[in-house]
């Protein structure tokens, strides 16, 4: 058993002191949602819809709402809530603990973000009002970019986009306005009075003592004003314990981006917060990046990314890659362009300060990669061979870490399961709305896919034809 597993093992039964369905993310850790009013605590629950008259009464209620100090009341009293089903799931499992792998409502609650409040969350009530003291937070959907996968509710030029156009003609009907206004998702305008992100300013000044990680999601950040005056706040107002965090596509003006590197390297020199780490997003290299994520402009990205790395060397950066079908074709010229920032910027202690992320695209289905056909089952094998040619070896090469080529080699087996197996769609009529959403994307945005993706022709043709 390995040390991981072994300090797991001890917070398994520190946490199942309080109860066995107890979790401390329920205290600690929040998602705001600020542009539509949703919150959930950890990425694993559904969001839920913050009752106005519970901020009007206390602006803490963002993350503290009636429905969620239920479920925390649930906790404390041994039950489980079902919207927690993903770790039950797992704790359920024959062979789970004992040394094996832990669920992560242990890994979140052996957090040190999360174990700081061990004491008070397990003394208090649960009707309680708790600071988080890790906030990830949405200010507002305003987007530069309408990426393929995306949706709405967290790109504005979406909205305008299906406002105009109407749903893409999928079976689905992908990124009807209608869906989301049906189920209280649809986001309120940027430039429309937003009475979750006064409650979040009304907050604020008692929530940031308590922050250990904070994290600002969108969206496109450097388009909202109250990113900024985050900054500004933090500079008058120094958490020196704070962890600051930022989601960016790396495609906004030269200014804003200068605007923000100056605001966040003056909040390192100075020490006004402990660190930061800037999170960017992009799928491929090139045209086809370009083409997945409509309104990159994949250079300038690659210099941005270069620009914050050269002028905050001490910040981390990650890249993540939502790897889909529109990656394949060109992915190892990205990974050739991050060994070289890697390369670049490594320190005299030897800390590389970007590293790549690779997540799975689920959905929407017509575009995640289980539905390729057979002869495009081994195209990312160039890809992992890259990576694997290219591990970083301690005082004597700089290159990929161990645990980003796991997420590749886990992409890979993805890419090369059986659809069939897992979990269950309709590979037939994901592979009709393939040819129907590029058809679309085409004719409403320009672009050409056949010119972008010649090696994908025998898929598009063979869609064409179902």
């Amino acid at each position: 058993m390995n040390n991981e597993l072994r300090r797991l093992g001890k917070i398994n039964k520190i946490i199942d002191r309080v109860s066995d369905s107890f979790c401390l993310a329920k205290w600690a850790q929040v998602t705001l949602h600020l542009h539509n009013g949703r919150t959930h605590s950890c990425h694993h629950p559904n969001t839920h819809l913050i009752p106005i008259k519970e901020i009007e009464a206390d602006p803490s209620a963002l993350h503290n709402t009636e429905y969620k100090k239920s479920c925390r009341k649930q906790m404390l009293e041994g039950e489980r809530p079902s919207e927690c089903q993903y770790c039950w799931n797992v704790e359920d499992l024959d062979n789970y603990g004992e040394g094996n792998f832990y669920s992560d409502r242990i890994i979140k609650s052996g957090s040190d973000w999360a174990l700081s409040k061990y004491n008070e969350v397990r003394d208090g009530h649960w009707n309680d009002n708790v600071n988080p003291s890790y906030v990830e937070v949405s200010f507002s959907n305003q987007c530069n970019f309408k990426c393929s996968y995306c949706s709405p509710v967290y790109s504005s030029k979406w909205v305008e986009e299906i406002e105009k156009e109407g749903p893409y003609p999928t079976s689905r009907k992908f990124n009807n306005l209608e869906h989301y206004k049906a189920v209280d998702e649809l986001p309120i305008h940027h430039k429309e009075h937003n009475p979750y992100v006064d409650a979040f300013w009304d907050w604020w000044p008692n929530l940031v003592p308590d922050l250990k990680i904070f994290r600002i999601t969108g969206g496109e950040p450097l388009l909202s004003r109250d990113t900024f005056k985050v900054l500004e706040y933090l500079d008058k107002n120094p958490n020196p314990k704070l962890e600051f965090a930022m989601n960016t596509n790396g495609g906004v003006s030269d200014s804003k981006m200068d605007n923000f590197i100056g605001k966040l390297k003056k909040l390192l020199d100075e020490k006004k917060i402990r660190k930061s780490h800037i999170f960017t997003s992009v799928d491929s290299a090139g045209a086809q990046a370009e083409y997945g994520r409509f309104g990159l402009n994949y250079d300038k990205w690659l210099s941005n990314v270069d620009k914050i790395l050269t002028e905050i060397p001490q910040t981390k950066m990650t890249i993540m890659c939502t790897t889909n079908i529109l990656s394949i074709t060109n992915y190892t010229q990205l990974l050739k362009d991050v060994l070289a920032l890697k390369q670049k910027h490594v320190n005299e202690h030897r800390n590389v300060p970007i590293t790549i992320d690779v997540a799975i695209l689920r959905y929407p289905h017509h575009q995640r990669v289980t539905i390729l056909t057979d002869e495009y089952r081994g195209y990312m094998d160039d890809s992992l061979e890259f990576m694997r040619n290219n591990p970083d070896k301690k005082g004597e090469f700089v290159g990929f870490h161990d645990f980003e080529i796991a997420r590749l080699e886990r992409f890979v087996e993805f890419m090369k399961a059986d659809p069939k197996s897992g979990e269950q769609i309709d590979i037939t009529a994901s592979r009709k709305d393939f040819y129907r959403f590029m058809r679309e994307h085409d004719k409403r945005r320009g672009t050409n896919f056949l010119e972008t993706f010649p090696e994908l022709e025998n898929f598009y043709n063979y869609c064409k034809g179902l």
